[in-house]
């Protein structure tokens, strides 16, 4: 690799390359990590380390590749021009236009040249096809084993104008990223197909005209795992994905149903719903049990419940919507928007050192105790928090409660609307999130998990009783644990975050205040409810994985609820983890043995 970069390095100093007016391949340089080397695989005048019909189809022209063919010289089978030197794993950047025709153009790797009507120079291999809304990754004898399904590639390819490009391929995992955009993210399910090959661009097979040019082409070889052109990570969520697209193993997953159903007939659990998320899609969605024991109602995919704390992250993403817009600040006193905070004392009627901010509200350093309950509307509820004693000096320590309560109410009084039309218009609207409520309808109580609790022989459940699970009309939303949801809808809030802030193209939140919400806020505080976890906003961090977290790697985020519920996603292995339960009094489900199973499993299906 040396010896190669050395030799490209000393050519390009021979014949420097046609300089661009915009010469972004060469820009992103920069952005690459420490320890990759990049070489140009093109030097700007001639063809030299390629082979192809060069003078025929390809030509050099203005610094770049072109790919041209007339009407009565059009080829049979696509052809390409490609390196000859073999790659493997590497990172290409790159531009490229379709200057003519409605075909589509392609990067080929992980394959080999063979002879077809053409001649000798068509590819079978792995195919990276662009520029809009054709799909992607064709292997010769699997056609469109991956496509564009959601239209990320077609919203963002421009049919006719320079597209910018990083094509990511490493193990069996190929990341393509348009314009910033990534527009795809595939594991190849049979990864022996995946050999070093040269790096081909393709002149699609046609009965017309056609044009197709290509300037950049900078590679580094065994790259880093992470991309570098990239500004938007949402390429969509899939509802189904095949697991092996996504690195996972199909029946390695099949054991979390079985696991679960073991913790049924232990009566553990009456049931539960599991899903399992990686890159962008959903690979395992699991139901065992009964929702309602009683009735004899199986436990499905769509049933609903009760979902607790888990309500507190959601509510950390409105308050972080109104910070975007420059509605609020985090470090406000809270009294900049319900004014008697500002008299709010600690016991004793001391005043505090400082006031209580927003920030304290959504990391649990405010002081303030409570059972989180509403009592009467939300803002009657902030009222009564404010005149209540508060616990510690804010900031001085964390100390779980209904801080999340006082900023539902913050949000209500910035943007002049009711908390829950704000999460309806904010936040579950565009992420098409619509069985997530405060008061589930009819048909979701239709569907809703009961609440089960042990016997008091510890030998079988029976039902339980909570206020979080009392519905009804005078129920007032309660921003620290008031909503309902199923695993289809909790997923797409936790992609949204995991994405940066965006699902289906639709940003629901900025980079910058994802990256508050997930990132430690809370120093070293110690903070609950497993050992080695920190504080975000509105999230809980694992810091140090350990126990019921040992699955996680560090940095991952989520939260619990009250009756067993969990939400988990893990950035590093970019996967999600649902568990939704409804029990009680069966001690804390941030540390039970069902969470630390499922993520476990979760975690040993995982293949790359």
């Amino acid at each position: 690799m040396v010896r190669f970069t050395f030799l490209c390095l000393l050519a390009l100093a021979a014949n420097p390359l046609t300089v661009h007016s915009a010469d972004w391949s060469s820009d992103q340089i920069s952005k690459l990590p420490s320890g990759e080397t990049p070489v140009r695989l093109f030097n700007g005048q001639n063809t030299d380390g390629w082979d192809g019909y060069a003078g025929r189809y390809f030509h050099v022209e203005n610094g770049e590749i072109v790919g041209r063919n007339a009407d009565s010289d059009a080829p049979k089978s696509s052809t390409y021009l490609m390196t000859k030197k073999q790659f493997r794993n590497f990172r290409l950047i790159f531009e490229s236009k379709l200057v003519t025709s409605e075909m589509h153009s392609g990067i080929s790797f992980w394959g080999k040249p063979v002879q077809k009507d053409e001649g000798p120079f068509t590819f079978q291999g792995h195919l990276v096809m662009y520029p809009s809304g054709y799909g992607y990754y064709d292997l010769f004898g699997r056609n469109s084993v991956f496509q564009d399904t959601l239209g990320v590639a077609r919203r963002v390819g421009l049919q006719h104008d320079w597209n910018r490009m990083e094509i990511l391929a490493s193990g069996n995992r190929i990341r393509h990223v348009v314009n910033g955009q990534l527009v795809a993210d595939w594991s190849d399910p049979l990864p022996d197909t995946c050999v070093a090959g040269p790096i081909g661009l393709q002149l699609h097979s046609n009965k017309v005209a056609q044009e197709v040019r290509w300037r950049g082409l900078i590679l580094t070889e065994n790259p880093t795992d992470v991309l570098v052109t990239v500004e938007d990570h949402d390429a969509g969520l899939i509802t189904k994905g095949v697991p092996e697209e996504s690195g996972m193993d199909a029946e390695a997953l099949k054991k979390i149903d079985a696991r679960m159903d073991e913790f049924v007939k232990a009566k553990q659990i009456a049931g539960a719903v599991t899903l399992v998320a990686r890159r962008g899609r959903v690979v395992h969605v699991g139901t065992t049990g009964h929702a309602d024991v009683a009735a004899a109602q199986p436990m499905a995919a769509d049933t609903v419940f009760a979902i607790a704390s888990m309500t507190k992250p959601v509510t950390a993403a409105a308050v972080m919507i109104l910070a975007d817009e420059e509605k609020l600040k985090l470090d406000d006193p809270v009294s900049k928007y319900i004014p008697s905070f500002g008299s709010t004392k600690l016991k004793g009627g001391v005043s505090p050192d400082r006031q209580i901010t927003v920030r304290d509200c959504l990391m649990h350093t405010n002081g303030l105790v409570s059972d989180q309950r509403n009592t009467g509307t939300l803002a009657e509820t902030a009222e009564n928090l404010a005149h209540s004693e508060l616990a510690f000096e804010p900031g001085s320590k964390w100390q779980y409660g209904p801080g999340l309560s006082v900023a539902g109410r913050i949000v209500e009084v910035v943007s002049g609307t009711s908390f829950d039309e704000f999460l309806q218009e904010r936040i579950f609207k565009p992420l098409d999130m619509k069985e997530t409520t405060f008061r589930p309808s009819l048909d979701l109580q239709k569907r809703l998990a009961k609440l089960y609790q042990p016997t008091a022989d510890k030998k079988d459940i029976e039902p339980g009783n909570h206020w979080l699970m009392d519905v009804s009309e005078k129920t007032t939303p309660n921003p620290s644990g008031g909503l309902f949801s199923t695993a289809g809808d909790l997923v797409r809030f936790y992609q949204m975050v995991l994405n940066g802030g965006a699902l289906d193209g639709k940003r629901v939140l900025s980079i910058d205040a994802v990256s508050q919400m997930t990132s430690l806020q809370s120093g070293e505080l110690v903070t609950g409810f497993t050992p080695g976890n920190g504080w975000g906003l509105g999230f809980c961090l694992v810091r140090e994985p350990q126990g019921a977290t040992s699955a996680l790697s560090a940095g991952s985020y989520g939260h619990g609820g009250a009756f067993g519920t969990q939400g988990w996603i893990d950035p590093k292995q970019e996967m999600i983890c649902v568990l939704l339960i409804s029990r009680q009094n069966f001690g804390g489900g941030d540390g039970s043995d069902i969470r630390a199973e499922f993520q476990r499993l979760a975690k040993e299906a995982m293949r790359n």
